[in-house]
């Protein structure tokens, strides 16, 4: 086995933390986060993460094309080292040997040229939510210490995708917001209107534009947009008199 220089991983592993997650789809940043792990450890030719979402495991970020058929393959089979990963440990496959389990895994991966496959679990506390999956060309590919790099980069990479998908999560509450602070103001504007032009009192202003809504079967935000529009177009046809 060759021994590489401790230290290696350290700058993919820090580099995880500066992904533009705003600008990211979440496959971009698991091909990322490939790319760094194929530049990590020696020996390995292409990564993909395995991602479980409820019932369907799907694979994201292929930094080859060549892998998804090999990962669909387990995925079809239940068989592979891919979805053993799952389980919550490590699971390597060196090419070396003939495992029944993992024949027709090993003859996918064969037909796509690669000999030697190791998924390292992507853990969140107690939940797995998928594998880090490294394919080589070589038999045996696994050299010393790779192991324990790989259940270190798993772990930062589980941390990216759980903060991709929070962020996500987030800029829909943001959006929800914002359209609710725009639906509000635009109520206001209504309410404020009709208090002015008819004398009405707040409550009742509202409650006029909460009856047209229910009648015409419209939102409540369009009947007050609708107000608002014709007032300002009378205020534009006012000014443009002469």
């Amino acid at each position: 086995m060759v021994q590489r220089p401790v230290g290696r991983i350290d700058v993919p592993v820090s580099s995880l933390a500066e992904l533009q997650l705003s600008a990211e789809t979440l496959d971009s940043i698991l091909s990322h986060i490939g790319h760094l792990g194929v530049q990590s450890l020696e020996g390995w030719d292409a990564a993909a993460t395995t991602l479980v979402e409820g019932d369907r495991v799907a694979t994201y970020g292929s930094t080859d094309k060549r892998v998804d058929p090999v990962d669909q393959s387990q995925y079809d089979t239940g068989k592979g080292p891919c979805v053993d990963t799952l389980g919550g440990e490590i699971h390597y496959f060196d090419g070396t040997g003939d495992l029944p389990r993992y024949r027709q895994f090993a003859q996918a991966a064969a037909d796509a040229g690669f000999y030697s496959v190791v998924s390292f679990p992507m853990q969140l506390e107690d939940e797995v939510i998928g594998a880090l999956n490294f394919y080589s060309t070589e038999r045996d590919a696994l050299r010393s210490g790779q192991r324990e790099e790989g259940l270190l980069f798993a772990g930062q990479a589980a941390i990216a995708i759980h903060n991709a998908k929070e962020f996500s999560a987030l800029g829909a509450q943001v959006g929800q917001l914002e359209e609710g602070l725009q639906t509000r103001t635009m109520i206001g504007q209504a309410t404020g209107l009709l208090m002015a032009q008819e004398g009405l009192s707040s409550e009742e202003a509202f409650q006029k534009l909460v009856h047209v809504s229910q009648n015409a079967n419209v939102k409540l935000r369009d009947i007050a947009e609708r107000y608002v529009k014709s007032w300002e177009e009378k205020v534009r046809t006012t000014e443009e008199t002469p």
